[in-house]
């Protein structure tokens, strides 16, 4: 700004003492640092295998494997793939089954023998030993 002394840009700023105070203020009043409330992962777990073995195979099936390591990288996903189904319908299909029956039995007053005879082996029973 031509025409204006260097007194008066000094006036502009602001006193040097007033950020001084702001930092000192800032620097006693510290944020305390707060973790979130996120749960903690665990990582060995069934959902963390399923994402990765789908990962795995989705980038195979877009990315074909060139080497022995990449095919092999490959089984290992259908593999694995392969127990995520099994352990799926193990837990929804067959253990819901078992459920329902043991319910079905407790209404009817069945003692825990019974059921577990006849859920598991209901053809020995009608045979005998």
């Amino acid at each position: 700004m031509p025409g204006k002394s260097a007194a008066s840009k000094r006036t502009r700023r602001r006193p040097r003492s007033r950020t001084a105070d702001k930092e000192k203020a800032t620097a006693a009043e510290a944020p305390v640092r707060r973790a979130p409330n996120l749960p903690e992962w665990k990582w060995r777990t069934f959902p963390v295998l399923a994402a990765f073995v789908a990962g795995l195979l989705v980038d195979s099936l877009f990315n074909p494997p060139a080497s022995d390591a990449g095919t092999a990288l490959r089984i290992v996903a259908l593999l694995g793939a392969g127990y995520v189904l099994a352990h799926v319908f193990v837990t929804n299909v067959i253990v819901a089954r078992r459920i329902k029956a043991r319910d079905k039995a407790r209404t009817r007053g069945d003692t825990a023998a019974e059921w577990v005879d006849e859920v598991v082996h209901p053809d020995e029973q009608e045979r005998g030993p």
